[in-house]
């Protein structure tokens, strides 16, 4: 059981000791790889079969990478990367990592304890729930899930292999071996699918912006030492509080229970910790839920709406120097480079967006204070000044959408936007698109995947009550033209955001093109090595 948490005072937070040794790597710290590789399986009903896939699972736990592994892995790839790569841009290759998630019919085949779950969004599944996320009802709709390529109403999987590691080979032999595994097993795959980074553009996703800067850190120890952290703190403790609130500066530092089940989830001071909910049933305990979306993105489609746009507005009163770029930049809320847009309002700053002791470290209520970091550099960038209203960042943008930072919302304060973070571990698929502007249908988007405590909380919520409500979490605001979807009857799907010009102008801006397409995917969940052991391979 994990070690309890407390805190004497305000400033001291004593951080639990997780079992690090008991949860899936790709829930704690969580798979940062380049590269995936996604397999999707499915098992007969038969008792014969039943006990080949209890097998394949008994002789799996011994190759699953655990969150010790995980983190280890972690550490040592930023040591050796300080030491021998950086400078010549070098990648470390380790150990590929794998992990093992199941849906509820591939749960209850295994175990009857899966119907104790109470979860209903995992037991209904992510297709037959679409339409409460905003995705198309009309069959002959792409992302309507009768059309979708996995997880679909004929196409639902057992559970979801991940594979992920530092270099495509490595990934392939280590896949391959699995494959050899799940053929012993006469286990059928129904899906199987790569994501890589892009070569041109690390760490972007196809539209060209530079994805996962927002990640939330965890609290948490890896083990009794004091400060042997999960997340490494980066700020000055002179700093104080702050210093307690952050890994990296602007890195919401969550308490475990929001990604993994059986610890303390967060409160309404963040440096507290919250109850702890008890397991159901207890075997979930050291447990997590993953989303799986296959989101296809038209990256054309998305630039040359964009550049008509800003056309647009550029012969409206303060927007006359609204270009294609500053406009995307607007609607994410931070330019390609990862620099946010409340740090630098008319130009990408890429220094800023490397930075990680600067690239999300903003605040929209309030300005944002310097800290001082612990290696002793200053940030040199122009600080973020206080944005309520949303006249530089709007509060339609994505970033804004999903993480209220410190501003209040229709939930309440800022620990509303606590409870609702979710760690991302997904990958892009598909080949870049060499001219943004192309009419090019080659199919290319991202393998979303996200680690949460509670499927209907904080993914679903995030989708259908702020990103795709136009009111929430604040006015004035609109839809988050990026991610969201606009399912209400008679509006044909049309989205729609405000922003503002150079002495606050309003406009408005309003699409129907689809830019982001669910093409698959799934709800799962990721149960503990021991969980796997004892309950569910066991005949």
């Amino acid at each position: 059981m994990p070690s309890p948490a407390s805190t004497p005072n305000s400033l001291t937070v004593i951080e639990p000791v997780l079992a690090m040794q008991d949860i899936q790597g790709i829930a704690v710290p969580g798979f940062l790889k380049p590269h995936q590789t996604l397999l999707g399986l499915v098992c007969r009903s038969e008792s014969k079969s039943i006990r080949l896939f209890k097998q394949f699972l008994m002789d799996l736990t011994r190759q699953i990478a655990t969150a010790e592994q995980t983190l280890a892995d972690r550490r040592q790839h930023r040591k050796k990367t300080a030491e021998r790569g950086r400078a010549r841009g070098r990648r470390v290759q380790a150990v590929p990592l794998t992990a093992i998630t199941f849906s509820y019919a591939g749960l209850r085949k295994l175990t009857p304890g899966a119907q104790e779950i109470p979860s209903v969004a995992f037991r209904e599944g992510l297709a037959s729930r679409s339409s409460l996320l905003g995705d198309p009802t009309d069959p002959k709709s792409e992302g309507n899930p009768k059309r979708w390529r996995v997880g679909g109403p004929e196409k639902t999987l057992d559970a979801l292999l991940i594979v992920a590691g530092d270099t495509r080979p490595a990934v392939d032999q280590r896949t391959a071996k699995l494959l050899a595994q799940v053929r012993k097993a006469k286990l059928k795959v129904v899906y199987r699918e790569k994501g890589d980074v892009r070569p041109d553009l690390p760490g972007h996703e196809h539209f060209g912006f530079d994805d996962g800067i927002s990640q939330p850190g965890i609290r948490g120890r890896a083990s009794a030492q004091p400060h042997d952290f999960i997340t490494d703190r980066h700020i000055a403790p002179a700093e104080e509080p702050d210093h307690s609130l952050y890994g990296y500066p602007g890195q919401d530092l969550v308490w475990p229970g929001t990604l993994v089940l059986g610890y303390p989830a967060t409160s309404p001071d963040p440096l507290i910790p919250g109850d702890v909910a008890t397991p159901t049933p207890a075997w979930t305990a050291n447990g997590s839920f993953l989303v799986f979306r296959r989101l296809r993105q038209d990256v054309g489609l998305f630039w040359r709406t964009v550049r008509a746009e800003a056309a647009r507005l550029a012969r409206l009163p303060g927007f006359a120097d609204l270009t294609d770029e500053k406009l995307a930049s607007r609607i994410v809320g931070r330019w390609p480079s990862g620099a946010p847009v409340n740090r630098v309002p008319e130009a990408d700053l890429k220094r800023l967006g490397r930075d990680k002791n600067a690239n999300n470290y903003f605040k929209f209520d309030s300005d944002a204070p310097p800290l001082a970091r612990r290696s002793g550099k200053t940030d040199p960038y122009p600080p973020s000044k206080a944005d309520p209203a949303g006249l530089i960042c709007p509060w339609a943008a994505h970033i804004r959408k999903v993480n209220t930072r410190d501003s209040g919302s229709d939930m309440g304060g800022r620990d509303s936007t606590y409870i609702r973070r979710l760690l991302r571990v997904g990958v892009p698929f598909g080949k870049p698109l060499r001219n943004r502007y192309a009419h090019d249908q080659r199919e290319r988007g991202l393998l979303f995947l996200s680690v949460q405590a509670s499927i209907e909380d904080q993914f679903e919520f995030l989708v259908s009550r702020w990103m795709g409500d136009p009111t929430r979490p604040k006015m004035p605001g609109g839809h988050d033209i990026l991610v969201g979807q606009n399912d209400t009857p008679s509006e044909s799907r049309v989205r729609r955001c405000v922003i503002f010009g150079s002495s606050a102008e309003e406009a408005h801006l309003a699409t129907d093109a689809e830019w982001i397409v669910p093409t698959g995917g799934g709800y799962f969940f990721i149960p503990s090595i021991n969980a796997l052991r004892t309950v569910i391979a066991v005949h």
